[in-house]
């Protein structure tokens, strides 16, 4: 063993032995004096550390939040006309898990132009109208409300009814011995409210219980407990 190389071994076991001393004396500089002298197998741009795998499983979750926000947002848009003159949008609050029909809570009120007896449109029918209103909220009964009456006309032939609410609303007063063709369409026809907003199409008909009027049952094409936003009539 030549000269020049003794010195390189001694100083090489020097650091061996203090190394150890340290990682037995003194972990934490023990080992970060033994990551240093180790080579790193990480590849750039790749985690190298548990706190960077923290990091990078928080930026995950808070992606997966980001997207299911952006999916409840486009679920809420695609229920909105592209057009909103002449109307206040508002958000339905939630009432889980009861899950009422016969009335709706808004975000809207008097401040935004709101008004009692306001028609109330979901995708462009008549789900109900305003009975309450405060400054940024207000009241929906809509047509599920036992107290819900709104004179209708039905089909092509516009035949004279009398929309009537509860938890199956129906229309009454269908003049005797008029064809009533299942699939028409039942549009408003009251003062104060939009002429010929659709409500529901007539799903069967019968006669009235004291036999006098006739009276059709109505089909939905929409879940009133899953509404999320309506638009309120403003004029």
């Amino acid at each position: 063993m030549t000269p020049t190389r003794r010195p390189n071994l001694f100083i090489f076991g020097t650091l061996i032995v203090l190394l150890v001393v340290l990682i037995v004396f003194a972990p934490s500089v023990g080992w970060r004096l033994r990551a240093l002298l180790t080579p790193s197998d990480v590849a750039p741009g790749t985690v190298a550390s548990g706190v960077n795998a923290s990091g990078a499983a928080a930026l995950l979750t808070e992606n997966d939040a980001l997207k299911a926000q952006l999916a409840e947002l486009q679920g809420i848009a695609a229920a909105l006309p592209t057009s909103t003159q002449g109307f206040v949008r508002a958000m339905v609050y939630s009432r889980y898990p009861f899950g009422f029909k016969n009335e709706l809570f808004v975000n809207a009120g008097s401040a935004d132009g709101v008004a009692t007896g306001s028609a109330v449109e979901y995708q462009g029918m008549l789900v109900g109208r305003v009975i309450d209103v405060w400054t940024h909220d207000a009241t929906v009964e809509t047509v599920f409300d036992q107290r819900f009456r709104l004179p209708v006309r039905i089909g092509s032939s516009g035949i004279d009814g009398l929309l009537t609410g509860g938890s199956y609303p129906y229309v009454a007063s269908i003049t005797p011995g008029t064809t009533v063709p299942t699939g028409s369409v039942i549009v408003s026809a009251a003062q104060g409210i939009p002429y010929g907003l659709p409500i529901g199409v007539v799903q069967a008909t019968s006669t009235s219980p004291d036999r006098l009027f006739q009276q059709a049952t109505i089909s939905f094409p929409y879940n009133i407990n899953g509404i999320e936003t309506v638009l309120i009539v403003t004029h």
